[in-house]
């Protein structure tokens, strides 16, 4: 009897401390997760350039920090198109594997075994044997900004061409240029769950202690701008040739360049106000000249969508330009986008913008406060060059 006792204090000891044990293990696997080794394994579904990996898990979610993205073509057109699935999917832990729900065939499947654990770091095992070394990152939220602004310039090759501005308020703007579906200019709002994603991502990667360039040593990629205002006040631009930028400004990206995938668009007129294809606005006084980053450009269009008409004279400072988009290398990638006005002019004091057309009168769009003062400095504006 007393063997049989023994025994079975001996099963109820054991199981309780593998209990024990998995619970631990479980707990320390709550947090977020970058690797500490950066080479060019992608998990999931490969996409065509590299991001740097990152995860995390809530006690029901796990976050791909590169998100959910499968390439396809259109069956019909032969378009590339990209289907989205978001950052979060649900997850569980069986004997230290890990499986989630494969939000494309909503089926479970393995993704790793847990190697090794503790507080600040996580080994994971794929199913050919390699491995993920990842350390505990502790987010540290700045967010002193309440408008975002993002383009993609294109490259070469069929990198989407877009811009999106998103405020605190949930309105968004959109363009789409080239390669992606929608064309043409949009309108949304967003909730504040959408809200706070794309603006706690950026809040992580912490603008203020970034740099205003990034490059990346090889030809053909796309130019990544984004402006990041206040108060209706630019506090800086980014600007990332080839996604060189930092890890947290990378997987900042990815919610935001992918938003109009899974919102409704409200369609806008091409022409209200003007803005021209493949290239951004530009602002000239003399032998100078303040060329705008595409973000830029696409937030000055967004203010004067929002402006209001003007019949009053102005005495001109500036006449504006349209500084090319040197980073896409191609056709024109909207030929059935055609300008309702042909543009002759456009003339400004920083505060009323006058566009003048072909054989059409002009129209006076006032922002109601300078534009120019407001977010550039004089030293801003440069020497033309034979480009401009």
């Amino acid at each position: 009897m007393k063997k049989i006792n023994l025994i079975i204090l001996t099963l109820i000891f054991l199981t309780f401390g593998c209990s024990k044990q998995k619970m631990e293990s479980d707990s320390l696997l709550i947090g977020d997760w970058g690797k500490i080794e950066i080479d060019q394994n992608d998990d999931f579904h490969r996409l065509p350039i590299f991001r740097p990996f990152g995860i995390s898990f809530s006690e029901k979610e796990i976050e791909l920090y590169n998100g959910f993205v499968q390439i396809k073509r259109d069956s019909i057109s032969g378009k590339r198109i990209n289907d989205y699935k978001g950052l979060y999917t649900s997850y569980n832990i069986r004997k230290e594997s890990i499986f989630i729900k494969d939000p494309f065939s909503q089926n479970w499947e393995f993704k790793w075994t847990i190697n090794q654990i503790s507080k600040d770091t996580l080994v994971l095992e794929r199913s050919d044997s390699t491995f993920i070394k990842l350390k505990k990152i502790k987010p540290n939220e700045n967010i002193n900004f309440d408008q975002i602004v993002f383009s993609r310039s294109g490259c070469f090759g069929s990198c989407p061409i877009i811009d999106i501005s998103i405020n605190k308020n949930g309105e968004v703007y959109f363009q789409g240029e080239r390669y992606v579906s929608p064309l043409g200019f949009y309108k949304s709002k967003i909730d504040s769950t959408q809200i706070s994603q794309i603006f706690s991502k950026f809040g992580r990667a912490n603008i203020d202690s970034l740099s205003n360039g990034y490059t990346i040593g090889r030809p053909d990629n796309e130019s990544v701008t984004t402006t990041f205002i206040k108060n209706g006040q630019i506090l800086k631009t980014i600007d990332d040739y080839g996604r060189a930028g930092p890890k947290e400004l990378i997987w900042a990206y990815v919610p935001i360049e992918n938003l109009y995938t899974h919102i409704d668009l409200d369609s806008l007129a091409f022409d209200e106000p003007f803005y021209p294809k493949l290239h951004y606005y530009a602002f000239e006084k003399d032998s100078l000249i303040l060329r705008l980053d595409k973000s830029e450009s696409f937030y000055l269009w967004t203010e004067l969508q929002k402006s209001k008409t003007s019949n009053s004279d102005f005495k001109p400072l500036y006449s504006m330009g349209f500084g090319e988009n040197f980073t896409y290398w191609g056709s024109d990638p909207n030929e059935k986008r055609k300008h309702k006005y042909q543009i002759e002019k456009i003339e400004s004091d920083g505060r009323k913008f006058k566009f003048y057309f072909k054989d059409q009168d002009s129209k006076t769009y006032d922002l109601g406060y300078n534009f120019i003062e407001k977010n550039f400095k004089d030293s801003d504006f440069k020497e033309k060059t034979k480009y401009d």
